[in-house]
């Protein structure tokens, strides 16, 4: 058993040695944080929930550091660099144990990419993790869902599926593979995010799979595409295109862009349509994870 003070204790150091780096001016221990900074900040929240975001019975510190991962992942889609997270965790469970193992995989991503935890709570309660994440421009510019053209090249960084994969071999009882991992520990794409931060029109994380999350691209920037799907590397079959939890960045680039060592996999259009094309026969339907489906 352990008091709300004692497990606060756990926490309330994760990520000091970065305060300064990433400007923060009154760390936890107050009613709020404070930070400063000369750019836009950007922000967002995420919360995951046991046996819909991640299984049952997986370690409390691979629960962080999922939790804070794919939170994070919507920094790297802005073309932004994370900055600082506050979590907030609601549990059943009060054992030191299992907070020390949850505070380590905190500790691990907070060490990652370098960004301190600055603030939190802790309630009694089903377990569910809330996840609220801060970052700021690499340059001037922040990309967003709106900007996609006629004309614009669309494309990925990496295969499709892997993640679906992963859950799959985890449920089988497989508990470490390159899938399983990249399942459990999904990497942010800050490298891609400010590689393009200044090339691409538009961009978005394909956290509820890539067809569903292009399409919210393709609608908020008023146009349509044409997929090519035999462009598009899967993981195991072509439904893998319509698979959740890559974490991949799927973005547009003006035609005139010089831009190399990515998948295209179509061209937005001006028709507000999506069209699919396929010399190997695929027929896919737009689907994704939708939490009230």
């Amino acid at each position: 058993m352990a008091s709300e003070f004692e497990l606060i204790d756990l926490f309330k150091d994760i990520g000091s040695k970065y305060y300064s780096k990433n400007s923060i001016i009154i760390p936890p221990g107050d009613d709020c944080a404070a930070f400063t900074s000369s750019k836009p900040i950007v922000t967002s929240v995420d919360s995951s929930i046991e046996d819909i975001h991640f299984p049952k019975d997986i370690k409390p510190s691979l629960i962080a550091y999922r939790s804070i991962a794919v939170a994070l992942s919507d920094i790297a889609a802005m073309g932004c660099r994370p900055i600082a997270f506050s979590i907030s965790i609601s549990n059943l469970i009060n054992n030191r144990e299992w907070y020390e193992d949850f505070a380590s995989g905190v500790k691990e991503i907070s060490d990652e990419y370098e960004i301190p935890l600055i603030g939190g709570d802790f309630v009694k309660g089903p377990l569910n993790i809330n996840v609220i994440v801060y970052g700021e421009p690499y340059n001037k510019a922040i990309l967003k869902r709106n900007g996609a053209r006629e004309g614009d090249g669309i494309y990925i960084s990496e295969q499709v599926g892997r993640a679906k994969q992963g859950l799959n071999e985890l449920k089988s009882g497989l508990k470490e593979s390159i899938n399983t991992n990249y399942y459990l520990k999904p990497k942010p794409k800050f490298a891609l995010g400010e590689k393009i931060s200044e090339i691409a029109s538009a961009c978005i994380d394909t956290s509820d799979g890539l067809l569903v999350d292009l399409k919210h691209l393709l609608d908020s920037s008023g146009v349509g595409a044409e997929i090519y799907l035999d462009e598009i590397p899967i993981t195991k079959d072509i439904n893998d295109v319509n698979a959740g939890d890559d974490y991949d960045l799927c973005f547009t680039v003006p035609s005139k862009a010089n831009i190399t060592n990515f998948y295209k996999i179509g061209e937005v259009t001006n028709d507000k349509s999506i069209k699919f094309f396929s010399e190997k026969g695929y027929d896919i339907s737009i689907e994704g994870y939708e939490h009230f489906k």
